[in-house]
């Protein structure tokens, strides 16, 4: 079952009262009595609208002024006969004058069934638009009800004419956490932190310290971070808590209150003794009070009266006002089941609940607690926020969780009244971006992301937000609203020439949604994939993947997710591994920005990853569709087996092995018939997805997909990655003897877990990439089919690999050292049989212009700098790459040249790769024993966090090759510290010449390097041909 469908069965079993009204003492608010439907189908002038309202009795039907909902060409009409303004939603003022004529039967409303089913249906845009206001305009007047109750001081002030409690402090201290609301209309934020004790300064983050709300049941609640009971703000900040209680329990006067605290952590703890202090608190607060049915000496009583089992029957032993609960869940026997049974039971008897968390994280108990409450805890640890003479004038928003700035994106959804000029935006590496264009991003993009985020965040954790229908009321307008501009989507769209229609298809997809039922469809997806039409039958099928040894093993199961239909997913082993699923992995290629027509499809195709437990069934529904992938965690133990039944869905061409014949033949009749789009190949190290047209292209590039599954382990894959040096859990990736035989005589670890490799390395082969040709990352994605020996793809592996010690003049170098890998893959490709039938080259004639910089800076006043600035000095993106990519290449055939039993001088890349891992691995035990055999005796007392690349290249390439390599970092413009010369010295090592080694192009092979060229104003310059 789904998240809500478990939790809603508890609660039908906790209590048969879900349905109840509450009493009018413990619930004063005119607005809690109000049923459901009446909440949905209540007065409003702003609306326009009138639905029937239920009185109580089904013979009895109010008929009210007409009220028309178009969608498209659909209409929903109901007959009335009073002014819409005379409406009103209680059912204690709906005595309607009925119609003479004969009363219709009851007409089924389709808001409250879109609300409750997930389809629109033929309500439109704007009807949903004008409810979500209407809504918003509610949960205003509830709140600042809410907030006048809560700040209240009894004594109007006259300063400003309120009777507000303000200068509150409270420091919840570093064991707390702040809250999140997942729920927007349940939720109302009562503590704003204003200050970090952790900066000593003023804080405006708006990080929320507690929230308040009505629960499902349409009981009170109030939850906290921390617990402002036993960790103690000031005398205002006790007032406060006096006046939340108030507010929990209905009544201004708290004598005699009947309280039950359970799982608060008490004397077992050392850092938290909470319940004592709470039942301190509580004697001292509230005259006569009982604490866990004890009336004497209350406050002095055992703890933990009331956990665990005994829960359920302290709540049942008379009337109980106030529940307190915690998240402790020792010492006694814990079982969370129990427990929040009996929490949710008292709810649903109308006793309110004061949820005060603890510590940093959510456990079981308050996992479960947050969860009922659709609330979220983030650690305090670092920023230590809180209160400091806390204004809640000031402190807190007019419209609780910035439901005023939903509206106002509405509006202008509605009304097409965006005002930006795109002034703002501007091109990074050809894609335009819009994030520093101020009135877009108030006035769409700030507003829209927040949105997205929490959407995104309820999609995650497989909340199936249409199955409850008392819950995230805001959130499934917006959804149904993103619906509706959904249906008239066709793409492409111009931000400029299709605004209106452009910024209705991007909110869409803003707040696409998946765990539901229903949704609707663009009238195209665009470039992302292909209509596939509704004849296509579904099928079901069983699938099972090994665990991986270490880390997380992706698997592409080969089902095709079809939009606007339902797949049902259910695990059905019973092992122990963490398995969680997605559709699809393509990034944020959608460039919805670009002119004439950048949102040429969907935007954020790729869903949210799920988890999926053992014999639980999910519902999903995409209105974009694609592929099903799993993702399964190692577990601790041996290998075992995951097993998923997946119903309702498409297969799509995925091969896993390219050398079982029968698989091949299978995948390659499959590549001619498939109705999708997207093609896969999933190897152990390396999974490519990539779109139909470009692999056919990849196909005809390289003849058979068993030679492009070779090249790609052997280029892409294992030279890649060994360059590097690293191994894996398989055994598949090895060092080279040379690498081997320094690593022992320099007693190097060389084979730690520091160099494990065993993350499969995604590929994105598309129409765009997130930025320029391709982006690195896993998965990194390219605009170009996938090519096993292409620069391009290894270049993207490179920038995952780099590291900022290796960067000459950092960022200078962001886009060169990388180039390491594809050079290296290309001079092999080059030596080997295939390669010589087809050579690759690159940056013909760099040697001789890299020289000649060399050369001529000799006849200037200072060549260090006149090298510098035509090398090194430009910060404009990739510039003068190919001289700088020189200065690494060069780097190599020193070590080539001058260096003892280095090979080709490729093992020190290996080498300065390991060096660095072992640096990093060693910063928590750092000391003259780990610091001189890395080569950095002089830093044995302080850890070189923050050595620059250029201190650590001339360190370690003197370490490693033998010879003192300054003189040629001094010919190349590259400046290092004293600490570093310093370190360098100490190995009283031979100064290498300065010398130029000669080649046509970057990836000359060691026949066509020359001898070493002397720098000087003389040396004619020559290469081998």
């Amino acid at each position: 079952m789904a998240r809500d469908d478990i939790e809603q069965q508890t609660m039908e079993e906790a209590s048969n009262a879900y349905l109840t009204q509450p009493t009018a003492e413990t619930h004063p608010s005119k607005s809690a009595h109000t049923s459901l439907r009446q909440r949905w189908a209540h007065t409003s002038a702003k609306l326009k609208i009138a639905v029937i309202a239920s009185c109580g009795t089904s013979s009895t039907t109010s008929q009210y002024t007409t009220a028309t909902l178009t969608s498209n060409s659909a209409t929903w009409t109901t007959t009335t006969t009073r002014t819409t303004a005379a409406l009103v939603a209680s059912s204690s003022t709906t005595s309607a004058t009925t119609s003479a004529s004969p009363s219709p039967s009851a007409t089924p409303d389709p808001f409250a069934s879109a609300m409750q089913g997930g389809s629109p249906g033929t309500i439109s845009a704007s009807f949903i638009v004008a409810a979500a206001q209407s809504a918003v305009s509610d949960q205003q007047t509830e709140y600042r009800s809410m907030k006048q109750t809560m700040f209240s001081t009894g004594v109007t002030l006259q300063r400003r004419g309120l009777n507000t409690l303000d200068n509150i402090t409270w420091n919840p201290s570093q064991d707390s956490c702040w809250l999140t609301t997942l729920d927007t209309m349940k939720n109302k934020p009562i503590l704003v932190a204003n200050w970090s004790y952790s900066t000593g300064a003023v804080d405006r983050s708006g990080a929320p310290l507690a929230f308040a709300g009505v629960s499902d049941y349409k009981s009170r609640y109030a939850a906290f971070g921390n617990n402002p009971l036993g960790v103690r703000g000031n005398a205002n900040m006790d007032a406060f808590m006096v006046n939340v209680i108030k507010w929990l329990t209905g009544k201004s006067d708290l004598t005699s209150q009947r309280v039950v605290v359970a799982h608060l952590p008490g004397s077992e703890t050392y850092w938290f003794p909470h319940e004592s202090a709470t039942r301190t608190w509580l004697v001292s607060k509230l005259p006569n009070v009982t604490i866990n049915n004890v009336t004497l000496n209350t406050g002095s009583q055992a703890d933990n009266r009331c956990d665990g089992a005994l829960l359920d029957a302290c709540l049942g032993a008379g009337k109980v006002d106030l529940l307190i609960l915690g998240r402790e869940q020792g010492p006694t026997a814990y079982n969370g089941s129990l427990v929040m049974n009996a929490v949710l039971a008292a709810q649903a008897r109308g006793i309110p609940l004061l949820y005060l968390h603890h510590y940093r994280d959510a456990n079981d108990l308050a996992s479960r607690v947050l969860d009922y409450l659709s609330l979220s805890v983030t650690i305090n640890y670092w920023n230590k926020y809180g209160l400091n003479a806390f204004d809640p004038d000031i402190g807190l928003p007019f419209s609780p969780n910035a439901l005023d700035v939903v509206s106002t994106l509405l509006t202008r959804l509605e009304t097409g009244n965006f005002s930006s000029n795109w002034s703002g935006c501007a091109v990074n590496v050809a894609r335009n971006f819009c994030s520093a264009d101020a009135t877009f991003m108030a006035e769409f993009g700030n507003p829209a992301a927040n949105i997205r985020n929490a959407i995104r965040a309820l999609d995650q954790s497989n909340t199936a937000i249409f199955r409850n229908s008392s819950r995230y009321r805001m959130e499934r307008m917006l959804i149904l609203l993103g619906d509706k501009y959904r249906e008239n989507i066709t793409y492409p769209l111009s931000k400029t020439a299709n605004a209106t229609a452009w910024y209705r298809a991007y909110f869409a997809d803003h707040v696409a949604y998946i765990h539901r039922d229903n949704t609707t469809l663009a009238l195209s997806l665009g470039t992302f994939a292909p209509t596939i039409p509704v004849t296509v039958p579904t099928i079901s099928r069983l699938v099972s993947v090994d665990t991986p040894l270490t880390g997380t093993k992706d698997y592409m199961t080969g089902l095709y997710v079809i939009p606007g239909r339902t797949m049902v997913i259910t695990r059905v082993d019973n092992t122990t591994a963490t398995v969680t699923f997605g559709l699809n992995m393509v990034r944020d290629t959608t460039w919805v920005f670009q002119e004439p027509q950048g949102l040429d499809r969907p935007y954020l195709v790729s869903s949210p990853l799920s988890k999926l437990t053992v014999n639980n069934t999910i519902r999903i529904t995409s209105p974009h569709g694609g592929t099903l992938i799993l993702h399964v965690d190692a577990p601790s133990g041996a290998t075992q087996t995951v097993s998923v039944q997946v119903d309702g869905v498409i297969t799509h061409p995925v091969l896993r092995s390219v050398t079982n014949a029968t698989e091949i033949a299978a995948f390659e009749a499959e590549l001619k018939s498939t109705p999708t789009n997207w093609v896969g190949i999933n190897m152990d190290t390396l999974i490519l997805h990539s779109r139909l047209n470009h692999f056919n292209q990849s196909m005809k590039n390289y003849g058979n997909v068993t030679w492009l599954g070779q090249l790609t382990w052997q280029y892409t894959i294992k030279a890649t990655y060994e360059l590097a040096g690293f191994n894996s859990a398989s055994g598949q990736l090895s060092l080279s003897p040379e690498v081997v035989n320094f690593c022992a005589s320099r007693s190097w670890d060389c084979v730690g877990s520091q160099h494990r490799r065993d993350v499969v390395q995604h590929v994105i082969s598309d129409s765009r990439a997130i930025n320029g040709a391709g982006t690195s990352g896993n998965p990194f994605d390219e605009n170009w089919p996938f090519d096993p020996i292409g620069w391009g793809e290894t270049h993207e592996i490179g920038h995952n690999l780099q590291v900022g010690r290796h960067k000459i003049y950092d960022d200078r170098s962001t886009e060169v050292s990388n180039n390491l890998f594809p050079t290296s893959v290309y001079i092999r490709w080059n030596r080997s049989p295939e390669g010589q039938a087809a050579k690759k080259t690159r940056s013909v004639g760099i040697g001789q212009t890299a020289f000649g910089y060399l050369q001529a800076a000799l006849n200037t006043s200072d060549p260090f700098n006149a090298v510098y600035t035509n090398v090194w000095a430009n910060p404009a993106y990739a510039a003068q790459n190919s001289q700088r990519l020189m200065f690494y290449r060069q780097l190599i055939e020193h070590a080539r040249h001058y260096g003892t039993g280095l090979g080709d001088g490729w093992g020190f890349v290996t080498l300065s790769y390991l060096q660095e891992r072992n640096v990093a691995a060693a910063s928590s035990t750092w000391n003259v024993t780990t610091a001189i055999p890395l080569g950095f005796s002089l830093y044995n007392t302080s850890y070189p966090s923050s050595i620059s690349g250029n201190d650590f290249m001339v360190i370690s390439t003197s370490f490693i090759i033998g010879v003192d390599m300054r003189p040629m970092f001094d010919t190349w413009g590259v400046s290092y510290t004293a600490a570093a010369s310093a370190q360098v010295a100490s190995f009283s090592l031979n100064p290498v010449p300065k010398v130029f080694f000669p080649m046509r192009d970057i990836i000359s092979p060691v026949d066509k390097v020359g001898a070493p060229l002397t720098i000087n104003s003389t040396t004619i310059y020559s290469e081998p041909s």
